[in-house]
This record gives structure tokens, sequence and C-alpha cells, in this order.
């Protein structure tokens, strides 16, 4: 590609305003600097691509968000121009620095530029911080998109994206990079589909509900309503004070008599399930009516049915009040970390009636964790949430409301504590509006749907409005980058991902299943056996 270089002005500004500048733009002098760059920077002189305009010794840069043909005639087109940043101008006429925001706006008159090679290469170089690359900017081809790795964790960020735009390869793509900036990192990934499984490699511990122990003890008192109680109204609340009572009564058996004052129906401290049912039994012989019994008689038959069910042992086992949430919280947030700094956790296989109450626990003892750590030895944390408007709904359904208040909790104040969330969703329209918010940087692939586009131009910085026009045309591998963690609003085109470290997310072929035939019913088989031992 033939070098870009500033050469002569391609228009000037007749309009001014606090965030965009209206431009008249030679089509002569704007052809001309095409032919001297060459055919591969004729997208940078169209929508999206980036100008800078020159007033007072200093360059403004902005991005040409609209063109249009001059309605008076003429070789002219109409460029609106949106602020980006600024920066002082070199003795070559390139930018010699450069600052999100301005101090100073461009009056009528002003030149406008072309920006060079160079400018680009002081706009998308890190000055002194870390950072990470998942790709180039489009169109340069060659220059580097750069994404500040503090900024980018520090302040929360969303991924989103349409059904097959390659959310999940991003994901991928975006942890290993982190990772090979700092290899003692400690993520979380909750993933409701088993994706991930393969894209870490041994980078990864894998927990599912075969070798995950996550025991009911755990819960707190919310949590433990969420699973047990049915009822709705006035015989919720009454079944919930129940439950708040024999909970006390149960941790406080086992804990010492010095402590139980401060034990609540919250407080993380063991109890068996013989002592639960014996509080309550308690209670219920208490009773002066016999028909009041029936929230006691019903209460109990719900608890003891989840315990003695197979599919809920990785939870509900009596077994478990012997384990440690100290080991859990090791194994989980990889401290150590052994050469593993990612834990996957595969909610593919549990049940749907307890999942929500699974990645509720989970998330509130990570960000509990966080908040009674010493703050001299705190070290930070990210949760990668993917399918996050399952569990962070604009409208949750009724009843299912732990996991919506734990995560929303980490949005709110995680960043507080050095516990940073990542949420990625194809239906950012879907999501909590209050989580959106809290995102500092998001990340936008290919949306299809108009619900979800009006969604994310109300959440993204004002920068990167125009960015989000240009989201429905994205192509395969391509994303925006807006936000806290880009040096300025970006259109990357992704780098790839080695194909044995891509997620499990591909979609089925039927041209080329549907031409197979099935000689036996092998997999009927498997899947009805490994139905019923689940």
């Amino acid at each position: 590609m033939a070098e870009r270089t500033g050469g002569e002005p391609i228009g000037v500004v007749f309009e001014s305003t606090g965030h965009r500048a209206m431009c008249l733009i030679d089509a002569k002098a704007l052809t001309e600097a095409r032919r001297r760059a060459g055919p591969a920077f004729r997208a940078a002189t169209s929508v999206g691509g980036l100008v800078k305009i020159s007033t007072a010794e200093v360059l403004l840069l902005g991005t040409i968000t609209e063109l249009a043909a001059d309605r008076q005639g003429g070789d002219a087109l109409i460029a609106e121009v949106e602020y980006i940043g600024a920066g002082p101008a070199g003795p070559d006429g390139d930018l010699a620095g450069f600052s999100r925001g301005l101090n100073l706006y461009p009056h009528p008159g002003d030149p406008v530029y072309l920006v060079t090679d160079r400018d680009e290469q002081r706009i998308f170089s890190p000055h002194g911080i870390p950072y990470i690359e998942i790709g180039t900017v489009h169109p340069s081809g060659s220059v580097r998109a750069p994404i500040a790795f503090d900024r980018l964790l520090g302040r929360h960020f969303a991924v989103v994206g349409s059904t097959g735009t390659g959310k999940s390869s991003l994901v991928a793509l975006l942890l290993t990079r982190i990772i090979d900036v700092a290899p003692h990192s400690h993520v979380v990934v909750l993933d409701p589909h088993g994706e991930y499984a393969r894209a870490f490699g041994p980078l990864a511990k894998i927990w599912s509900v075969d070798n995950l122990q996550l025991p009911y003890w755990f819960m707190n008192h919310e949590e433990h309503c969420e699973v047990f109680l049915a009822s709705t109204g006035e015989d919720r609340t009454i079944d919930a004070n129940i439950m708040a009572q024999i909970l006390v009564k149960a941790r406080q058996k086992n804990a010492r008599p010095a402590d139980r004052a401060r034990i609540t129906a919250d407080s993380p401290v063991p109890y068996h399930l013989d002592d639960l049912i014996e509080a309550l039994q308690e209670d219920m012989g208490r009773l002066e009516k016999p028909a009041e019994a029936r929230n006691y008689i019903h209460l109990q038959l719900t608890i003891q049915q989840f315990f003695a069910d197979r599919r809920f042992r990785f939870v509900f086992d009596p077994e478990l009040w012997t384990c440690s949430l100290t080991k859990l919280l090791g194994d989980l947030l990889r401290f150590p970390a052994k050469g593993r700094p990612i834990s996957i956790v595969d909610l593919a296989g549990v049940p749907s009636e307890i999942v929500d109450v699974v990645v509720s626990t989970l998330a509130r003892l990570i960000f509990d964790f966080a908040v009674w750590a010493p703050r001299e030895q705190r070290v930070p944390l990210l949760i990668v949430c993917e399918e996050a408007q399952r569990y962070l709904s604009r409208e949750p359904a009724e009843g299912a409301i732990s996991a919506q208040r734990q995560l929303d909790r980490i949005a709110r104040e995680g960043r507080k504590y050095g516990v940073c969330l990542g949420l990625v969703t194809q239906r950012p329209s879907e999501l909590s509006e209050a989580a959106l918010s809290q995102c500092g940087t998001i990340i936008a692939l290919r949306l299809n749907n108009v619900r979800d586009q009006a969604q994310l131009r109300a959440f993204v910085p004002e920068s990167g409005r125009s960015y989000v026009d240009v989201i429905p045309a994205l192509q395969n591998q391509e994303c925006i980058v807006c936000g806290e963690g880009a040096p300025v609003p970006m259109r990357i085109s992704i780098d790839d991902l080695p194909s044995h470290l891509t997620p499990a997310s591909d979609d089925p072929k039927f041209s080329e299943k549907w031409n197979e035939a099935v000689l036996d019913d092998r997999v009927l088989a498997e899947a009805v056996r490994r139905w019923r031992e689940s």
C-alpha cells in the first residue's frame, strides 16, 4: 500500500457545533488523494474514515459519519465529521501526540486533511500502559488495534452480537490475549452451553456437575427460598419466615457457642440436613392448630425431595456439609493458578430448576470473597457471563431473582473491590439496563435486530454513536469497540483463532448430516443411557 501523507487540504469547515463539524470537501482533491494512496485507501475516505482539522496549531481528529453531494452543484461533497480528540501539530503537519476530547473547536474556513499513516500510528499506539490486541484497525489493514488492559477490566465490558457472528470465538480470543499479558489471571467463565471447554486447552480447569461440589449450605436465605418455595403472595412470606427461622437454628447448632448470637440465615456456616429437618419439626410441634402445619409439611417434603433426587447431588447431598468453603474458592478462583488461570463452569448439565441458584451462589461467593479480603491483599477477578440476558434480564421472571440480584450488585459495586464483569449477549435489548450502563467498554459484532441496535446506541459513549449505524453492515470477523478500553472508537478486523481453540459453538450442517444414512440405533441407546444417568 502506498503511504498516506498529509499533502494538500481536501476541504474546509463551514459549520461547527459542540460535537461535530460540517465540511465542504473538494471532490477533485479527494480523488487525487485517493489516487496517490492507492485503491486500498478508498474505504478510509468514506463513511467511518478519519480526517483531521487544522486550527490554531492544533489538529482535531474526527470520524466521517455522513457524506452527501452538495445540492448547489459543483465538484464538492458535504461531510459530517464527529469529533474524537486532538493533538499538537508537528513540524511535518502530522499529529505530534493525541488525547481524547476537545477544549478547542474549529472555525469556518479551517482546512480539512486526510489522516496519514504516521497519524494513525500516534493515535493507536498506547503510551506506557499495558494493552492487548485482537485485530487490525479497519480499513488500514496494518495498524494494530490496541485495547487498554486496565481500562477494559476496571470498568466492566460487554460483548454483543447476533447469533452466528462469532461472539464465542471473540470472547475466547479476548481471554487468550488477556492471559498472554497476565499469565496469573483469575478468570471464571459461566458457560451455559458447554462451548468453551476446548477453547483454552491446558490453560483452563473445567467444572461441571461431574466434579463440582457446591454444598447446599453455601446458599443464603434468598437462594434457599428460590429452590424450596413454590408458593406466592402471603403464603410465600410465611414460608420464607419459616425458612429463615430453621436456617438460623440449624446453622447455630454447628457453630461455636460464642459465635451463635452472630449467626443469621445468610451466614456461610455449615449445617446438616438432619438438623434442618429437626428444627422444622420442632417449630411445627409448637403450633396450636393442626391446620397451621400445612406450610411446614409441604416445606419438609420439598426439601427431602431435592436431597433425594440424584440430579442435584452436586448441591443437595447430606455428605457435603463437611466441605470447605476455603477449598472451593481456591479451586474456583485459581489460588494458586497452577498454570490454569481460567475456571470454566459448564452449566449445560445443571438441571433447569436450580441453574439460576447455582449462578447466584457462585457470583455471590466470588463477590463476597472480594469484599472481605484485606484491601492490601485484594486480587482482581474477572467473571465472564455468557448468555447474560438469561441471568440479568431486563424483566426478570417472578421468583427467579437471586442471580439477577447478585450479578447486578457486581455490575454496580464490583469495580470498587476489583471484580470485573464481562457480559456476553446476543440480545442487548433484553439485558438489564442498569448492568449494561455500567459497562465502560462495548465490543459489538453485527446486530440484525433493530431493537438491539437502538438499545446499544443508548449506552455507547457520545463519540461512538455514529459507529452503531455501521453495526448492521459489519462483515464476519469484524467488530466495533467503543468506550474506556479504546483510544478512539474503532472498527476492527478480528484476528483468526486457531481452529482447535475455537469454542464448540458451530451450527449443525444439515446438508451434510442429512446425506449420511444412520445405519443403526446406537446413538439412540447412548442418548437414553446418558439421559437416565444424568
